[in-house]
């Protein structure tokens, strides 16, 4: 009995999830304020591979969220700057995009202000603060032209 009824089961409900899911769109949603071009993307390429933007010169984003590993990087807690130890694993940066809300609690509403936040995280990349940032920016060879290519305003 218990069969038949985990049969039944199967064949009425997953029908009705599989109507549920939709494939996703072929293009994230792009914000109004920020369009998404060719040089933007190259740049934002450049920046998730670069740990010259951490404190310690050691740490990206690609360094937790490894695009050769589902953009991910399997570990029950990532690990950052000094190889210290965050108090969650990195989620997976396939998707995000189509995301409403980034990080694991949702704290940020999109993925301009998830960018924001390992940068200056004390544990992950451990930069001072933005200005900090932006400063090691400004001191690294053609960056400069390419904010200035992406962001011509």
């Amino acid at each position: 009995m218990k069969t038949l009824f985990t049969s039944l089961l199967v064949a009425l409900v997953l029908p009705l999830a599989a109507l549920a899911m939709e494939a996703l769109p072929s293009k994230p949603p792009i914000p109004k304020d920020n369009p998404m071009t060719p040089a933007k993307i190259e740049l934002g390429k450049k920046l998730y591979f670069d740990a010259r933007l951490s404190q310690s010169g050691t740490v990206s984003c690609q360094s937790c969220h490894n695009v050769m590993s589902g953009g991910e990087d399997n570990r029950p807690n990532s690990v950052g700057i000094g190889g210290q130890k965050g108090g969650r694993s990195a989620p997976t940066v396939w998707n995000a995009a189509f995301l409403s809300v980034q990080f694991w609690d949702g704290r940020a509403k999109s993925l301009e202000e998830q960018a924001k936040g390992p940068l200056t995280n004390p544990i992950e990349m451990g930069m001072k603060d933005h200005d900090a940032v932006i400063e090691r920016i400004k001191k690294i060879p053609g960056y400069a032209g390419e904010f200035k290519k992406a962001f011509p305003q």
